[in-house]
């Protein structure tokens, strides 16, 4: 009876397991349609209401949702504090603070900084070609993000039954 109850709980941690590290694929998904959405608020903020740089970074903030929300609070507050020197610098430092709640690989992260190099340097059609840059380069890694996670979703969880399967073949 114990036997069978410690293969079960072993068979179900490691189903667990592969369940976990494969919703990792969703969230970057979800978080990547959700920087797209936030930087088309913040083009918005930018070209028609002509907010300043913290201010719009902060209204995008309170739309957003987490931890996309947790950036763009970040870097309002470092340029409302004059903590950071550039907008490019505060989105370096706020996406470092928040680098674990993000499940962002590097490529997606250098969309992003890119645009923030730009930005505050440049009139409205520059904006307006950066921003549409970067949309296109957005829709790319979510077209890759959406790909990967089709393929890896299915095979972590399988992966983590798997497992778990084998090693309660090898231990009885």
């Amino acid at each position: 009876m114990i036997k069978e109850m410690g293969c079960l709980i072993i068979v179900a941690a490691s189903t667990i397991a592969g369940f976990m590290y494969s919703e990792k694929f969703k969230k970057r998904v979800k978080q990547l349609n959700e920087f797209e959405r936030a930087i088309n608020q913040l083009q918005d903020e930018i070209e028609y209401t002509h907010t300043h740089l913290p201010e719009a970074f902060n209204n995008i903030a309170e739309k957003s949702e987490n931890p996309i929300n947790k950036v763009f609070s970040k870097v309002s507050k470092l340029l409302y504090e004059g903590e950071a020197e550039s907008v490019y610098d505060a989105f370096e430092k706020s996406i470092k603070d928040k680098k674990f709640e993000l499940n962002l690989d590097e490529d997606d992260i250098n969309v992003i900084l890119d645009l923030s190099k730009t930005l505050g340097d440049s009139d409205i059609d520059g904006h307006k070609r950066m921003f549409s840059l970067v949309r296109n380069n957005l829709k790319k890694r979510i077209s890759i993000a959406e790909i990967s996670m089709s393929k890896n979703v299915k095979m972590y969880r399988y992966l983590g039954f798997t497992i778990g399967a084998m090693l309660v073949i090898v231990l009885i």
